[in-house]
């Protein structure tokens, strides 16, 4: 039994002038975690003049994530709640505005399908939107774009383990998704996993991106959109980010996944190996048979 192990952690700064691209050194501040959850998958989203941060809360007692939030008061962020949960693990919770609504679709590939949560009574209550928005697949961390009038979905196939690919599905008005390239746009380990929302720097689209060239979580990548032939994608890297370059007050960070921002903030998720006393008390109950 590994005594110690990978511990997600989320971060965040107050938003430099030109951002990520000419400014690593402005120190970024932790969001403790608790002893019974972590956070990961960090998403920002305003409403009503509100910032809200959305992200997946690992239940370590129970060894699942679940979807939660916590409120920005222009100094620092409140403490999570968690809002939805599943019988399976959930995260990535990409939220956006799309015709009028709020909604939010979790990476959920244990339920084999990609489907959204509309937003009831915002923030606190959800509602899962039937039918799901692709069925039969295990999609993680669907991420979407406007485009040139299309509403574009990038989406990241984990199976086949030995060939992850990046697909680009469109979406129309009654969110449900179609291929809009018949074939995928990358499997390069070491950008192709999508890592936050895409965003605009000095008037370039900017596509964001995990390194997991041999192992999950590496760096961040920043890759610029390229306008390339019809019913095609380009792209071309201009940065990644590592550990040794973020600066936040951990000692031995050993990965970053994920990116967001908006014109206030930017936060950042990053883990660290540690002794975890709540996980080991978990798999201890597994192994004699406490827990199923």
């Amino acid at each position: 039994m590994r005594l110690f192990l990978r511990q997600w952690q989320i971060a965040y700064r107050l938003k430099p002038q030109g951002s990520i691209f000419n400014d690593l050194g402005t120190p970024f501040v932790v969001i403790p975690n608790t002893l019974r959850y972590m956070a990961a998958d960090p998403f920002l989203f305003l409403h009503n003049g509100t910032t809200y941060l959305f992200a997946e809360i690992f239940d370590k007692k129970e060894g699942i994530g679940k979807l939660g939030y916590a409120i920005f008061d222009g100094k620092k962020f409140s403490k999570w709640k968690i809002i939805i949960s599943e019988p399976y693990h959930l995260s990535y919770p990409n939220i956006f505005e799309f015709d009028g609504n709020i909604y939010i679709v979790p990476e959920a590939n244990e339920s084999k399908t990609v489907y959204a949560y509309k937003a009831v009574n915002f923030p606190d209550k959800w509602e899962k939107i039937s039918p799901p928005i692709i069925e039969g697949k295990q999609l993680v961390d669907t991420t979407f774009l406007d485009y040139n009038n299309k509403h574009l979905m990038f989406t990241y196939d984990i199976i086949p383990d030995e060939n992850k690919k990046l697909y680009i599905y469109e979406l129309d008005e009654n969110v449900k998704a179609e291929l809009f390239i018949n074939e995928s746009i990358s499997d390069d380990d070491a950008s192709a996993r999508p890592g936050g929302n895409f965003f605009e720097y000095n008037g370039k689209i900017i596509r964001v991106s995990q390194n997991c060239d041999g192992d999950y979580g590496i760096g961040v990548v920043f890759s610029e959109v390229e306008e390339c032939s019809e019913n095609a994608y380009c792209e071309k890297k201009l940065l990644e980010i590592s550990p040794k370059n973020v600066n936040i007050n951990k000692k031995f960070i050993s990965g970053l996944h994920t990116y967001n921002a908006n014109d206030e903030i930017e936060v950042i998720d990053f883990h660290v190996i540690d002794f975890d006393p709540m996980v080991q008390v978990r798999r201890i109950s597994e192994k004699l048979g406490l827990r199923k």
